[in-house]
């Protein structure tokens, strides 16, 4: 039986659709998964779904809003989306307390973070000295910093390398890792590229699902969220 993995969407507000990328999706059936995109649901529809559900994939999206780790909005805040971060640190906190597995995608491992009593760095260039790009220009496959990968970690035996370069679409990081969190990849610059907690409980940073047909070696994250979500 093939492991149904729930995709969060992001939220359209001005023409209240769900609104996700087909390359999240691919990424899991590629994987041998099924997808199934989920809508935002209340503490009784949660409990329904993680009766179906054998693992998450928290997508990427708008900036988390700071007032869900106790910060107040600096200048550079980007946009927020009210509803998503309602609806995702609810359903996150199940999972977890369920134990399934998850995988968080830019702000996915952001929100995670968040969700299991976490921090972010709000805005990278005028937080973190001497910083990289991180909201990159060139095409969205295209690999443009490195990152080093701890060992030990699940991110560094899923992809099988010391170092990899990945692409980049972020201004928000995770700051202070959560409890029981670590940190198993970072930036040259010190900004932390991938968080890792209890069970299968992983969050990059980069785009894996924008970069794996061009290079196979990132759908081996796609491949650990569905051999660790397979009943």
């Amino acid at each position: 039986m093939l492991p149904i993995i729930g995709v969060t969407p992001s939220l359209d507000h001005e023409s209240q659709r769900y609104m996700l990328s087909p390359e999240y999706t691919a990424g899991v059936r590629a994987a041998g998964g099924v997808p199934v995109m989920l809508p935002y649901a209340d503490d009784a529809a949660i409990e329904r779904l993680l009766g179906v559900l054998n693992g998450i994939l928290l997508s990427g999206g708008v900036d988390v809003d700071p007032v869900h780790f106790q910060e107040e909005p600096l200048p550079q805040l980007g946009r927020v989306c009210p509803d998503r971060d309602r609806a995702e640190l609810r359903l996150t906190r199940k999972v977890l307390e369920a134990g399934l597995p998850i995988l968080g995608i830019c702000r996915g491992a952001q929100l995670l973070n968040v969700a299991a009593g976490g921090s972010l760095c709000q805005d990278i260039p005028t937080q973190v000295r001497s910083s990289l790009k991180h909201s990159q220009t060139a095409p969205r496959w295209h690999p443009t910093h490195a990152v080093n990968l701890e060992a030990g970690g699940i991110t560094r035996r899923l992809l099988g390398v010391p170092s990899i370069r990945v692409n980049s679409f972020h201004h928000q990081a995770v700051g202070r890792p959560a409890p029981g969190f670590a940190v198993t990849a970072r930036a040259g610059d010190g900004v932390i590229e991938a968080i890792e907690g209890p069970g299968f409980t992983v969050g990059i940073q980069w785009h894996p699902e924008c970069m794996w047909e061009k290079d196979p070696i990132f759908l081996g994250l796609f491949r650990g969220l569905v051999e660790a979500a397979s009943p």
